[in-house]
């Protein structure tokens, strides 16, 4: 019986242990409930949540690049002289063959008229030897010239037709350079497309091929020239990529699209 006793003494002093311990834990509890109510505690944040994209990326390298029309001309004259007036608006669209400017004809129209006089001289002195070869052959049937006098202007006629057939070769070319000149006192356009602004008012003297009117720029199709690096080109011929008929997108400046 002693020894039973004992046994729940230490039981009962075990236990009497245990209570400040389980005391002083609900105390705290309670002290850290409390705080918590009067807090409010931390606020729940929002959370987004999105399911993930599967999808091909296609990466584009960026080049600055400008537009360049296919077909540039600078406008100059064929013919030297005062340039009597402008036919276009600056910055209009113009038609090839259509008139730009004038230049003053009179100069040209007068040498074309000195070299068909010439012309017309040399073909009235061949005319003249076979015409006294055709009358002095009529008299010789007749017998009313002399068949001598028949083989002399027979002669006559071959001597003139050797003598003035480079005299009128000659006028016939000079008649022809002479009306080119006149035509090329129309200056007009070479090409179709955007023309500048003229560069020389009427008034002043031009020169033949050298003094620049204005110019002239196609507009349809156009190119679009850009630099890249070297290492893109190999780069693009490590993957193997085409260039050829790569797909190409051109932005404006200031744009998005």
């Amino acid at each position: 019986m002693a020894e039973r006793f004992n046994r729940k003494d230490k039981i009962m002093q075990k236990r009497f242990l245990l209570a400040p311990v389980l005391c002083l834990s609900l105390a705290l509890a309670a002290c850290s409930g409390g705080g918590d109510q009067g807090q409010g505690g931390p606020p729940s944040l929002p959370v987004t949540v999105s399911q993930p994209l599967v999808r091909d990326v296609t990466e584009w390298d960026d080049f600055v690049g400008r537009f360049e029309a296919i077909d540039s001309v600078e406008v100059r004259p064929r013919a030297s002289g005062y340039l009597q007036r402008v036919h276009f608006a600056d910055g209009q669209y113009v038609r090839a063959g259509q008139l730009l400017f004038s230049i003053d004809a009179r100069p040209n129209q007068a040498a074309l008229d000195q070299a068909r006089a010439q012309l017309a001289r040399a073909n009235a002195t061949l005319a003249n030897a076979k015409t006294e070869f055709a009358r002095s052959a009529t008299l010789a049937a007749s017998q009313a010239a002399s068949t001598e006098e028949v083989e002399q202007r027979r002669a006559a006629v071959r001597a003139t037709t050797i003598e003035t057939a480079p005299d009128v070769a000659a006028a016939q070319a000079a008649v022809r350079s002479a009306q080119l000149n006149v035509g090329f006192t129309r200056v007009t356009a070479p090409i179709s497309g955007r023309i500048s602004q003229r560069l020389v008012d009427p008034g002043n003297a031009v020169s033949a091929d050298q003094t620049v009117l204005t110019t002239i720029v196609s507009t349809s199709p156009i190119h679009f020239s850009f630099q890249g690096s070297e290492a893109s080109l190999l780069g693009y011929e490590r993957r193997g990529d085409k260039l050829d008929g790569a797909p190409v997108r051109i932005r404006l400046q200031g744009q998005q699209d």
